[in-house]
């Protein structure tokens, strides 16, 4: 390819003008023979047969920067020749530095959101085996010590013993139950994501200390169940910030579709927070609800300010998938 494209500048820049240079030439020495004007013409022959062979070799360098940019072997762009080449070379030596730039900033955008993705799954982590020892580790015990107890009791205090261990069990059972409902709730699969946000927002109420309103506009049966896990997802991360960071006593969540959009919005009157890009970036829990919202090819936009609440609005494609991912 690089062997015909240069056959093919010399045949453009370098042959044409060598035959009329040299048909010129032959025309002047057949009507004026050997003179001072044959041998003028035939130095500027000389000169422009130079100057194109020049220019070819200028283009191959151009065309050699080029090839090297698109396949990505190229380190540096030096720049080479005088006047518009010279320009040229420093506007591709320009374009190759953005390039590089765009590519380290790309690079380093995707290491930081599989950082913040690897923390939010350590932060899943660490809450479940918390709950896990803290919880249903420490009921278990419990009904462990209460049935050794019960083994070296008289009858009565035998079956009182048994009864209590079987409350402490049916407590234990609906531990695990809540455990694995915060992890992916069974109404996702059995109800789909409007009763499973409506459920959340009736528990958040009960458990946190806020009134939560769920509101739903538009049908949402065939969203695909991967917008409905990764909504899901980030409703539950919106009020677990709110019930741990706003102090709010009053919290609104929307869901909607409004053609082949659909929007949640989550709003609280909270004492809200000065949006600070850079703080924003070390949060895991609104960098966990920004790549989910990524990943849907969706839009992730936050407005905050103190002592007037928060509101969170993510806005997705409405991606249908009979129930699959």
């Amino acid at each position: 390819m690089t062997s015909r494209f240069t056959k093919q500048l010399y045949l453009n820049f370098v042959l044409p003008p060598l035959l009329i240079s040299i048909l010129l030439l032959s025309i002047v020495i057949w009507d004026t023979g050997l003179n001072v004007i044959s041998l003028v013409v035939f130095a500027l022959t000389i000169v422009l047969v130079l100057i194109n062979t020049s220019t070819v070799t200028h283009i191959k360098h151009l065309r050699n920067s080029l090839e090297n940019i698109e396949n990505g072997s190229h380190t540096d762009i030096s720049v080479k020749g005088k006047g518009v080449f010279a320009e040229l070379n420093g506007m591709l030596k320009n374009i190759f530095r953005r390039i590089k730039t765009q590519e380290e900033a790309l690079q380093h955008e995707k290491l930081r959101r599989l950082r913040s993705v690897i923390d939010g799954q350590d932060q899943e982590r660490n809450r479940l085996a918390r709950e896990l020892h803290d919880g249903i580790g420490q009921s278990l015990i419990a009904v462990r010590l209460q049935l050794e107890n019960a083994g070296t009791q008289n009858y009565s205090m035998m079956r009182s013993g048994i009864d209590t261990a079987k409350n402490m069990i049916d407590i234990t059972i609906e531990e695990v139950r809540r455990v694995c409902n915060a992890l992916l709730p069974a109404t996702l699969n059995e109800f789909g994501i409007v009763s499973t946000l409506r459920s959340l927002c009736s528990e958040m109420s009960s458990l946190a200390g806020f009134q939560a309103v769920f509101e739903n506009e538009g049908s949402l049966d065939r969203i695909s169940k991967k917008s409905q896990v990764y909504l899901y997802r980030i409703a539950q991360e919106a009020l677990n910030n709110i019930a741990k960071h706003a102090r709010a006593t009053h919290v609104v969540m929307k869901l909607k579709r409004e053609n082949n959009i659909v929007t949640l919005e989550v709003s609280d009157n909270g004492k809200g927070f000065n949006f600070d890009p850079v703080s924003f970036a070390q949060r895991n829990g609104l960098q966990n609800m920004r790549e989910r919202t990524n990943l849907l090819h969706g839009e992730f936009t936050i407005n905050s300010q103190l002592g007037a609440g928060t509101t969170l609005k993510v806005s997705i494609p409405y991606n249908t998938g009979n129930g699959n991912y």
